[in-house]
Formats: C-alpha cells, sequence, structure tokens
C-alpha cells in the first residue's frame, strides 16, 4: 500500500509541478519511461526535504502547486 501511495504522489507531482503534459518527447522506445524516472527521482528528492522538516524556498514547485490547490 505504501508503495502505491507514493506512486500516485509522485505521478501526481509529474503532472502539477513540471510541463510533463506538453513535454516533446521523441517517440524513441523508452524515452518517455526515462523521463518519467528523471522526473521521479526529481520528485523523491524533493519530499526527501519536507519529510526531514528542512525549510523549502517559497518557489519549490510543489509549495506553489500546494498553494494553488487551496
Amino acid at each position: 500500500v505504501e508503495r502505491r501511495a507514493e506512486a500516485a504522489v509522485i505521478a501526481w507531482m509529474r503532472h502539477q509541478t513540471t510541463a510533463y503534459d506538453s513535454m516533446k518527447i521523441a517517440r524513441v522506445k523508452g524515452k518517455r519511461r526515462e523521463v518519467r524516472r528523471l522526473l521521479a527521482q526529481r520528485s523523491k528528492e524533493l519530499l526527501s526535504l519536507y519529510r526531514r522538516g528542512e525549510s523549502v524556498p517559497n518557489t519549490c514547485p510543489l509549495k506553489c502547486a500546494l498553494a494553488n490547490e487551496t
């Protein structure tokens, strides 16, 4: 259950905090997966800041997306 929840958060972040939906990704086998993997890695790094309780800059894409949700 925890992995599925993490995957759902990563997918939400991909669409809310990046320009993934408008990216022009070459139609080469595995390219879209590679891009998603790189974006997921960045999202995990960002989430780790929140989990450790470190201060997050106001320009943080997750912080901005969450502010727009409310």
